[in-house]
């Protein structure tokens, strides 16, 4: 199916779509009927500054393009974002692009099976063309071989539908929450890998604890969907562990978290310190979020998680 357009409504603005997902299917967040679960922020109490900072500053980077989010360690990013754009009229897309690229390097045909699941995230070449869009991949980042293999898979398949190589390195940035223990003199610069050569990338440094709770720790909803996997769509949800429960309680509880008015402002005030106020898009959000009314609760206001 072809991504939803946004939503129009009375007053002449847009809400935003609802998020997209490329991957095995998982439960839909911003729909709280049929999780299950007690929203229940968990171990990602103890992360929110740091959670806060690292979202403005891709929010940043991307400068009001539509987010990707590659694999399963940004997941709570990507719900605590869904709050944050909820009931905000917005052009901007969320999206999932749930693959597992870890030390691989795609062979032709694996390449060739990556192309549908680029476009369920918005990603098709001919799609940000014609509707004049640009998106920013967004991952915990260490060596950048994940993005390497994303933008030459993206380029290759722009220059067959005859598109040029150069429009996807336009439309496409790379952005790296990347540890900030990693970022001293003489360290390997993931942005030196061949494959992004003239892609635009950018670092968001990462407080260490995050950068490993992301990456390594967090309970994840998404099941892992490394390449052997892909030519065997999975189609059912993924069995609900002990481990599958506490992340749907923990994402749902960020997405909960994102819509509170004093979280918003809180991230207002991150965003002003990322740098903000230098991108229109960003400046804009900012302003939605002051003038605009608190969205219509759908969990009962007990489940509201409030951080300490």
């Amino acid at each position: 199916m072809p991504p939803r357009a946004p939503e129009a409504h009375h007053d002449g603005m847009t809400r935003s779509a609802r998020p997209l997902h490329a991957g095995p299917p998982v439960w839909d967040l911003t729909r709280p009927e049929g999780l299950g679960v007690t929203p229940d922020l968990g171990d990602a109490r103890a992360h929110l500054p740091a959670l806060r900072a690292a979202l403005a500053g891709a929010l940043v980077a991307a400068d009001g393009a539509d987010l990707v989010f590659v694999g399963r360690s940004p997941e709570p990013l990507r719900a605590y974002l869904l709050g944050l754009l909820s009931g905000v009229p917005t052009p901007q897309r969320v999206a999932t692009l749930n693959v597992s690229l870890l030390n691989a390097t795609l062979t032709p045909a694996q390449a060739r099976t990556l192309r549908p699941l680029l476009a369920g995230a918005g990603l098709h070449p001919r799609t940000l063309v014609r509707e004049d869009r640009r998106a920013a991949l967004v991952d915990v980042v260490a060596s950048g071989g994940t993005f390497a293999e994303l933008h030459r898979t993206l380029r290759d398949w722009a220059a067959e539908d005859g598109l040029g190589r150069a429009c996807m390195t336009r439309r496409v940035t790379a952005v790296g929450l990347l540890r900030a223990a990693y970022a001293r003199p003489g360290a390997w610069r993931w942005t030196t890998q061949p494959d992004l050569h003239a892609v635009k990338t950018r670092s968001v440094l990462t407080d260490p604890s995050l950068w490993q709770w992301l990456a390594e720790e967090s309970v994840k909803v998404s099941p892992r969907w490394p390449t052997q996997d892909w030519p065997h769509p999975r189609e059912h949800l993924p069995e609900r562990t002990n481990d599958t429960r506490a992340a749907l309680a923990q994402n749902r509880a960020l997405l909960l978290l994102g819509e509170d008015r004093t979280e918003r402002e809180q991230m207002t005030a991150a965003l002003i310190h990322a740098g903000g106020l230098d991108s229109a898009a960003v400046r804009t959000l900012i302003q939605h979020w002051r003038v605009g009314g608190r969205p219509v609760r759908r969990d009962r206001p007990a489940h509201r998680p409030r951080p300490n």
